[in-house]
């Protein structure tokens, strides 16, 4: 087991050496947080609002054990899938916005069960929509272009750039880099001892993953170790590191945005994605 800092979560936290079994629970609440999206997206229909979607998927979650997040449920109807400006991290909470007939919606949500975090992001279009087929489609090259370049021993640096060089040649617009720390992908932890770790803040975000992951963006940037985010800044500029991480690429054409989420499984001399079977494939 790694963890990292006594200050801030401290041995609270494992962040890589994963064994088969957690690998196990981390795949099986993968599934459970996509079935939890799905189960919302089933309900989503013109008038209903981002509100309505977030709270539908807070119940959800909670039926499903998971009190703590890494952060809460997301949902963006709209023009808001293209997060268009001016866009901040506070423009992601849900507004009264609803659905409108033709557009799209995306959902993301990072519950914790048990202990163990997961990250996960669906987007659809309700009524047949030529736009957003084409770019899920390419949104969905990524999947085979990043694993490959991990597995290449590229760096997590040249990996982002490469990623926005090529939505931005293609005419799109590169989203993720509007998320909070710019990021392509961040670590995905596990809370080693959920019953001693300070109870979640009343709207669920849980201080303990998230003051971790504080700190050690600030190592990454003071002492140059290696960061917890994955981005096209230079404390990404090293290798791929070993452990879980959760990639997100997100593009926008046009008003359409589009994105997918899952978990990557980084080893000492390869790298897969922890689970085949995930909505995007189907």
């Amino acid at each position: 087991m790694r963890c990292r800092g006594d200050e801030v979560g401290g041995p609270l936290i494992q962040f890589e050496g994963f064994t088969d079994q957690q690998l196990d629970q981390f795949r099986r609440y993968q599934a459970v947080s996509y079935g939890v999206l799905e189960e919302v997206a089933a309900r989503i229909a013109p008038g209903v609002t981002e509100r309505d979607a977030t709270r539908w998927a807070m119940k959800a979650y909670r039926r499903e054990g998971a009190e703590r997040y890494f952060h809460l449920p997301v949902a963006l109807f709209g023009e808001r899938t293209a997060l268009p400006d001016p866009w901040s991290t506070a423009s992601f909470w849900p507004t009264d916005r609803a659905l409108e007939p033709g557009d799209p919606f995306l959902l993301d949500a990072s519950p914790i069960f048990d202990g163990y975090v997961v990250d996960t992001s669906i987007s659809r279009s309700p009524e047949p929509s030529p736009t957003h087929a084409a770019a899920m489609a390419d949104d969905l090259v990524y999947r085979v272009t990043i694993l490959d370049a991990v597995r290449s021993g590229a760096t997590f640096r040249e990996i982002a750039l490469t990623v926005d060089s090529d939505m931005t040649q293609r005419g799109d617009r590169n989203c993720h880099g509007l998320h909070p720390e710019a990021v392509l992908g961040h670590r995905v932890v596990r809370i080693t001892n959920p019953d001693a770790a300070p109870p979640p803040d009343p709207s669920g975000f849980d201080a303990t993953v998230l003051g971790w992951f504080i700190d050690g963006i600030a190592a990454a940037q003071e002492r140059g170790e290696p960061s917890p985010t994955w981005n096209d800044r230079a404390t990404s500029d090293h290798r791929p590191s070993p452990g879980l991480w959760a990639v997100e690429p997100h593009l926008a054409r046009g008003d359409v945005g589009v994105k997918w989420e899952e978990l990557l499984v980084v080893e000492d001399r390869d790298a897969y994605w922890l689970d085949e079977d995930v909505p995007h494939r189907r």
